[in-house]
Order: structure tokens, then sequence, then C-alpha cells
């Protein structure tokens, strides 16, 4: 059944209808075309069965009416016959249910009228005038036992009252008291059981019109969820998949193709000089050119049988899957040719070119290598930065080995060595809060570094460079210094945390350093947490070993970041005593089965066991948050519970929260 606005409309108004007020002709179809099934089994039904029962009262008819009970037991024998045959006849010619209860009534007259003006010719004139009051019988069946349509029972059993009515009044010949009270009893079994009938009738009908509305509430409900769900992985610019949406993308792909044999193609694209082009024309011009863009990238990505969402900003990801990485080239040449075709004017381009063009960073799954998402997103982005430092308008298929990754590793090495002079680097900030209370605790600090251009480069790109080159320690110990002053000078109630790398661990002085940063500051050491990443290269540092026990002397919290995905596993948290230990996302993610949800439960049983204090991340949901306040976990983050943002919209939510 579809249900229209016009359906909606008329289920409303039924529903707020009085009894006299009668039956929507339109519901009342609906509701016949509902049950017609049902009903036409029924009529089936009870019209084998009222034969049975006819025919069996024919040993009555033989032995209260003995002259003339032969005659009425093979009326009833031969009614019965032709009116199942024909029955059956219609059932098979698939005659609309109108007419199978049409003749359903007709055959209850027949066989009432049949029986009735047999038996009155009976010399037992009194005894077949008493036997007449079985004509109540066909009154009630017509009424309640066919669920005829209401007009049809109450025709077809009004017919049978006044037959039985004329026979007891005019052809048996008996005193008037005796008439009086077949005529009373007849029109009072008519009486009762039309209104039975109607009320059979009626409360049939609001119990659909109840179901109906009930139905329509739960689809409005399944739409508006449909609709949130779009809302939820839908990019409201472009109308393209956003990033939550092609994370589940990759994982449909990841079981459809890998198991054919087949790879996944990531390719990661920004937009040349974009910041520039909305400078020189406005946002709302650079809106409909990442409107034009969007609609490129889905047009190419369905030429390839792939699929194109917005990554975030100016940057899109594609996914597909091919053979090889000739075929993954072809790709993302496409990409940058559709680009170029569509020839839109760019005023402002430092290269002197002019019209918009695309970088694009391409790597796929290895059976020997990377298959998850993230990872692949860490090596499209090197690759992507490869392109930008090699001429931009091109792209580049991820080889950790190639020439041109170690040319832009240099180039980044001079951004890196400016980019706290020049203010190229900034930090954002994340909410932690409390699973049980969902009370905001504190912030994790996630650093960001544009190029020159102000162009984004991120994390997985520039944190590898930062550690090859030196300069982590020096961005390290300004993220601490900064983080410190935005939220915890002047924050008496929450901490903060910082990421560390093994390099500012395995420098000499470092626990010294954030000491004299704390001090300076003012700031109690238990407000620091520095986060520690499973599986980068300490575990058997002597440096950092000592570096990590001097921190925790000093007071600073020491948190075990990524727990899961390393390589050393439980050893880590035999060899270092962590304040708290943050399970990796994927587990969270991976909840979804019922052995991914036995693990994480495992593991927090494990962590909450051995007394540490258990973070997880990545909760995107209102059922994930619920799911871990069931779980016991203590802390948890992700983009359900707050976005990372910059300290001006960390400010403005805290006073939100305190208003």
């Amino acid at each position: 059944m579809q249900i229209t606005d016009e359906l909606v409309r008329r289920a409303k108004s039924a529903a707020g209808n009085a009894w006299w007020e009668g039956q929507d002709p339109v519901l009342r179809q609906v509701l016949d075309e509902r049950n017609e099934k049902q009903n036409l089994r029924l009529a089936r039904f009870g019209l084998w069965a009222a034969a049975i029962t006819y025919v069996s009262f024919g040993f009555s008819d033989i032995y209260l009416l003995p002259d003339v009970g032969s005659l009425v037991f093979l009326f009833r024998i031969g009614l019965a016959i032709v009116v199942l045959s024909l029955l059956e006849t219609g059932i098979w010619l698939r005659l609309p249910l109108k007419a199978i209860q049409a003749f359903s009534a007709m055959a209850i007259l027949a066989s009432a009228f049949g029986w009735l003006f047999i038996s009155i010719t009976s010399s037992e004139r009194q005894l077949a005038a008493e036997y007449t009051i079985f004509g109540t019988i066909f009154i009630l069946a017509t009424n309640l036992f066919f669920n005829f349509r209401f007009s049809l029972a109450a025709a077809s059993s009004s017919i049978v009252t006044a037959g039985c009515i004329y026979a007891t009044t005019s052809m048996i010949d008996v005193d008037f008291k005796t008439k009086f009270i077949h005529v009373l009893f007849f029109t009072t079994s008519l009486t009762f059981s039309l209104y039975l009938a109607w009320r059979l009738s009626h409360e049939r009908y609001h119990t659909f019109v109840n179901s109906l509305q009930a139905q329509i509430q739960e689809q409005v409900a399944i739409e508006k969820g449909r609709q949130l769900k779009k809302i939820a992985e839908t990019d409201p610019l472009t109308g393209m998949l956003n990033r939550r949406a092609l994370s589940q993308e990759f994982f449909a792909l990841k079981r459809s193709e890998l198991a054919l044999g087949k790879h996944i193609g990531v390719i990661l694209i920004d937009v040349d000089f974009f910041k520039r082009y909305n400078d020189s024309l406005g946002h709302d011009i650079g809106d409909e050119c990442l409107i034009r863009l969007s609609q490129c990238f889905q047009e190419t990505a369905c030429a390839y049988h792939g699929v194109a969402g917005r990554y975030g900003g100016e940057e899109f990801l594609l996914l597909c899957s091919v053979r090889d990485k000739e075929e993954l080239a072809t790709v993302a040449k496409a990409l940058c040719d559709a680009v170029e075709a569509l020839k839109i004017s760019h005023p402002d381009r430092p290269d002197k070119r002019d019209i918009i063009t695309i970088s694009a960073g391409a790597t796929m799954t290895e059976t020997e290598g990377a298959m998850e998402l993230s990872v692949l997103l860490q090596q499209a982005d090197r690759a992507l930065y490869a392109s930008k430092f090699a001429s931009r308008a091109t792209f580049t298929i991820y080889d950790p080995e190639a020439v041109h990754m170690h040319a832009s590793r240099q180039n980044l090495a001079l951004l890196l060595s400016e980019a706290v002079e020049r203010e190229l680097v900034s930090l954002v900030y994340q909410p932690i809060k409390d699973a049980q209370t969902g009370k905001l605790l504190g912030h994790e600090t996630l650093m960001r570094l544009r190029d020159f251009d102000g162009t984004p480069i991120h994390p997985p790109v520039f944190i590898p460079a930062a550690e090859q080159t030196g300069a982590i320690v020096e961005l390290g110990n300004w993220a601490i210094e900064q983080a410190l002053t935005d939220l915890c000078v002047e924050d008496n109630d929450t901490f903060v945390t910082v990421n560390v790398s093994a390099v500012q661990l395995k420098t000499p002085g470092f626990p010294l350093k954030v000491a004299e940063i704390l001090s300076s500051l003012g700031v109690q050491p238990h407000r620091l947490a520095l986060e520690v990443t499973e599986g980068i290269d300490i575990y058997m540092e002597v440096e950092a070993h000592r570096n990590i026990e001097n921190l925790k002397r000093l007071g600073v919290q020491i948190w075990l970041d990524d727990f899961g995905t390393g390589f050393a596993g439980l050893a880590w948290l035999n060899r270092f005593r962590f304040d708290a230990v943050k399970i990796d996302r994927s587990f969270l993610v991976e909840c979804q089965s019922e052995q991914g949800l036995s693990l994480l439960e495992d593991m927090v049983r494990m962590l909450k066991h051995q007394k540490f204090t258990v973070l997880v991340e990545g909760v995107e949901t209102g059922e994930q948050r619920a799911l871990l306040k069931q779980l016991g976990v203590d802390l948890m983050q992700g983009y359900h519970l707050g976005m990372p943002a910059p300290i001006e919209k960390v400010e403005r939510r805290k006073a939100r929260g305190r208003g």
C-alpha cells in the first residue's frame, strides 16, 4: 500500500471523527483491498462450513418433520453441492471479493428460504412454527460469520428476517400470541445481530485507521531517518559523499573488490591555488567552482566504476577498483584532464596559468602492504604533496623510494624550519569527555601546518618530515607551551594532552624543558598529559625510558595512544606505567560485527582490570557513545562529541556550556 499525501490527510481526518459521522469511502476501499485475500479465504471457509452444517441439520428435519423432512434433506444436499461448485468456480475464475461475498449472501438467502418454505408445508403446524426460530441462524450468519460489508450484511439479514416473519404470520395457522412472539424474537435477533455487525465493522475500520496512522508515523520516522542519514553522509555544498560516507564506501569496496582479486585505488585531489581563487573572486564564486568540480569528479568516478566525495575544504577523494598502478595512473590522469577541459578561469595564479587545475596523489591497496584507509590516505597525501612541489596540475603515484618524494621532503624541511617564526603552524583542540556523565574534562592538541601560499599540509606528511629533520623538537616544545597557554593558564578545571614523538622522548633534557614551561606558566604538572603512540621506536631506548620516568616524577601524565595498532602490545603496558590508555578508533568501527564488539569488550575489561584509565577514540554516533558508557569506559572523544577547533571556537563552546 502506497501512502500518499491524500491518504495521510484522510487518515488524520478520520481519526478525529465521531462514530456517527460514518466511514471515509476511500479509506474503506483501501481497507477492503488490504484485507481482500483474508476476506476471500474467510468467505470460502465460511461457506464450506455453513454447507456442511446446513446438510447436517437435515437429520433434525427428518426427526422433527417426518412428512417433509426427506424432501428438505434432499434440498439441503442439492443446494450445498450447487453452491460449493459455483463458489469454487468463481474462485478459480478469480472473481473479485465483492462478487464472492454477494454470491455467499445469495446462497444464505436461498438456503434459508428453501428450508423455511418447505418446512412450513408440514402437517405439524405448531411444530413447524416453533421450528422456524432456527431462521435466526441465517440472520446471525450473514451479520457475524462472513465479514460482509455492513450494507450487504444488513440487507441480506433483513430479507431473511422478513421472510421468517412472513412465513410465521401468513403461512402457518397458529394463534396470535405465537405469531407475536415469533415477530418479536426475529426482530430482536435482527436488531441485536445488526448492532454487533455494525460494531465489528466500526471497530475493524477504526483499528485500520489507527494502524494506518501508526504506519504513517513509522514511514515518516523512516523517511526522517533516511534524510538524517543522507545529511550525515552528504557534503552540504556539493551534495557529494562526505568523509564519513567515503570511509563506509571504502569498507564496502574492501569486502567486494579484494575478494575478486582487485586492488582499491585511492586518489586524493587538491584544487591548485584555491585560496587565491577565493580571495580574488569571493567565496560565492569559489563555492560555484567547487560545485562544478564536484560534478566533474563524480562523472569521472562513474566512468571508472568508482565513487567520489569531498574530503574537506578544496580536497576531494576518489575510490575505485583497479588492476594495477597503470590503471590507477589512467584514472588519475583522467581526473586532471577533465578539470582542465572545464577551462574555469583563475585570475590570480602565481605560475601564470589562467585556469583551474588540480594536483592529485594516488595509491592503492597491496597484497603485502597497506590495506587500511588511514594508511592509504597518508600515502596519497604524501604523493599529493609531491605533486604540488613538482609543478602542480599533475598527479603522482605513491612510491616511497621515488626521487620526487625526496625532493618534496627537502622543500618541506625548509618550510618546517621557518614554520614557528612565520606563524605557519597552528593548533586545534578536540574535546575529551567523561564517558559516564558527558562532562568536558580536557582537550587533545592537534598540530596544523600551512604552506607558504596557505595550502594546508596534513600531519601524515609533515610530521614524519619534522622527525627526520629534527624540527619536531622545536615544534613539539612550541605546541606544549601554546596548548598550556591556551587552555590551562586561566582555566583550572581541565587538562590538555599533547602528542610527543620518539625524537622528543630520546632528546636529553626534554623533561627539564617541560618543567621550565610549566613553571613559567604557573600550571600544575598533572594538567599536562603527553601522548606516546604505541609502536614508536623507543621501546628499548634507555634515554626515552629515563625521560618518561622523570616526566612522571615531575607529575606530568603519560598516556599511551593508539593502543592495539602497534607491534609491542601488552609489552608496553608492562614496561611503562601509563596514566591512561587510548584505544584506537578502528576497534570502535569494527563493533558493528559481533566479533569486533567482543574484542573491544575484552580490551576494555583487561585494561580496567589492570587499573588503567581507558579512553576510546572515534566516537561518531550516539549509539557508539551509549555503548562505551555501557562498557564502563572512562573517557571518550570523537566527532560526535566535538570536532577539532582553534582556541577561539573552544572558548565559545566553553562559554555556551557555562551559559
